[in-house]
Protein backbone atom coordinates (compact mmCIF):
# COMPACT_ATOMS: atom_id res chain seq x y z
CA UNK A 1 0.00 0.00 0.00
CA UNK A 2 2.90 2.45 1.03
CA UNK A 3 4.50 2.10 -2.81
CA UNK A 4 0.87 2.92 -3.83
CA UNK A 5 0.69 6.34 -2.16
CA UNK A 6 3.78 7.35 -3.04
CA UNK A 7 3.59 6.46 -6.91
CA UNK A 8 0.12 7.87 -6.25
CA UNK A 9 2.52 11.00 -5.46
CA UNK A 10 5.45 10.82 -7.53
CA UNK A 11 2.62 10.76 -10.25
CA UNK A 12 0.28 13.73 -9.44
CA UNK A 13 3.62 16.16 -9.02
CA UNK A 14 5.47 15.31 -11.65
CA UNK A 15 5.25 15.72 -15.75
CA UNK A 16 5.97 13.08 -18.43
CA UNK A 17 8.34 15.61 -20.20
CA UNK A 18 10.41 15.15 -17.15
CA UNK A 19 11.05 11.96 -17.79
CA UNK A 20 11.93 11.99 -21.63
CA UNK A 21 14.29 14.79 -22.20
CA UNK A 22 14.33 14.63 -25.97
CA UNK A 23 10.28 15.37 -25.51
CA UNK A 24 7.98 18.12 -27.34
CA UNK A 25 4.94 19.50 -25.92
CA UNK A 26 1.68 20.18 -27.94
CA UNK A 27 -1.70 21.09 -27.05
CA UNK A 28 -4.27 19.18 -28.37
CA UNK A 29 -8.03 20.15 -27.50
CA UNK A 30 -7.48 22.07 -24.87
CA UNK A 31 -4.73 19.75 -23.14
CA UNK A 32 -1.22 19.08 -23.02
CA UNK A 33 0.49 16.06 -24.83
CA UNK A 34 4.53 14.91 -24.90
CA UNK A 35 5.52 13.27 -28.19
CA UNK A 36 9.44 11.78 -28.08
CA UNK A 37 11.22 10.13 -30.53
CA UNK A 38 11.65 6.29 -30.29
CA UNK A 39 14.10 5.14 -32.84
CA UNK A 40 15.26 2.20 -30.99
CA UNK A 41 11.99 0.87 -30.97
CA UNK A 42 11.61 1.26 -35.09
CA UNK A 43 12.48 4.15 -37.64
CA UNK A 44 9.80 7.00 -37.25
CA UNK A 45 8.22 5.62 -33.99
CA UNK A 46 7.36 8.43 -31.50
CA UNK A 47 5.88 7.96 -27.49
CA UNK A 48 3.05 10.29 -26.91
CA UNK A 49 0.67 10.75 -23.59
CA UNK A 50 -0.91 13.38 -21.23
CA UNK A 51 2.24 15.71 -20.38
CA UNK A 52 -0.03 15.39 -16.59
CA UNK A 53 -1.77 12.13 -16.77
CA UNK A 54 -4.40 11.58 -14.10
CA UNK A 55 -3.75 9.11 -11.78
CA UNK A 56 -6.98 7.06 -12.76
CA UNK A 57 -5.12 7.46 -16.41
CA UNK A 58 -1.72 6.05 -15.29
CA UNK A 59 -3.29 3.30 -13.53
CA UNK A 60 -6.17 2.22 -15.57
CA UNK A 61 -6.08 3.70 -18.95
CA UNK A 62 -9.79 4.23 -18.78
CA UNK A 63 -9.90 7.19 -20.98
CA UNK A 64 -10.91 5.96 -24.76
CA UNK A 65 -10.19 9.56 -25.84
CA UNK A 66 -6.21 9.19 -25.16
CA UNK A 67 -5.53 7.02 -28.16
CA UNK A 68 -7.01 9.08 -30.85
CA UNK A 69 -5.44 12.54 -28.91
CA UNK A 70 -1.89 10.81 -28.33
CA UNK A 71 -2.11 10.38 -32.27
CA UNK A 72 -2.98 13.49 -32.70
CA UNK A 73 -0.11 15.18 -31.12
CA UNK A 74 2.32 12.76 -33.14
CA UNK A 75 0.95 13.70 -35.94
CA UNK A 76 0.79 17.63 -35.14
CA UNK A 77 4.38 17.61 -33.52
CA UNK A 78 5.98 15.75 -36.83
CA UNK A 79 3.66 17.13 -39.49
CA UNK A 80 3.45 13.55 -40.60
CA UNK A 81 0.55 11.27 -40.34
CA UNK A 82 0.69 8.11 -38.26
CA UNK A 83 0.31 4.83 -39.96
CA UNK A 84 -2.68 3.73 -38.72
CA UNK A 85 -1.37 -0.10 -38.27
CA UNK A 86 1.69 0.93 -36.18
CA UNK A 87 -0.40 1.77 -33.22
CA UNK A 88 0.06 0.80 -29.48
CA UNK A 89 -1.79 1.71 -26.60
CA UNK A 90 -0.42 0.99 -23.49
CA UNK A 91 -1.80 2.39 -20.49
CA UNK A 92 -2.06 6.32 -21.00
CA UNK A 93 0.15 6.06 -23.78
CA UNK A 94 0.64 5.25 -27.54
CA UNK A 95 3.81 4.27 -29.93
CA UNK A 96 3.01 5.11 -33.76
CA UNK A 97 5.48 5.06 -36.60
CA UNK A 98 4.82 7.86 -39.09
CA UNK A 99 4.60 8.41 -42.62
CA UNK A 100 5.91 11.73 -43.69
Amino acid sequence: MRKLIAFALVAGCTQMSDYYQDAELVEVSGRVFFVAPRPQNGPGVYLAGPNEPGLDEVLTGRDMTLPQANVAAIEAVTGCVVVRETVRNQDATTYAAVSC
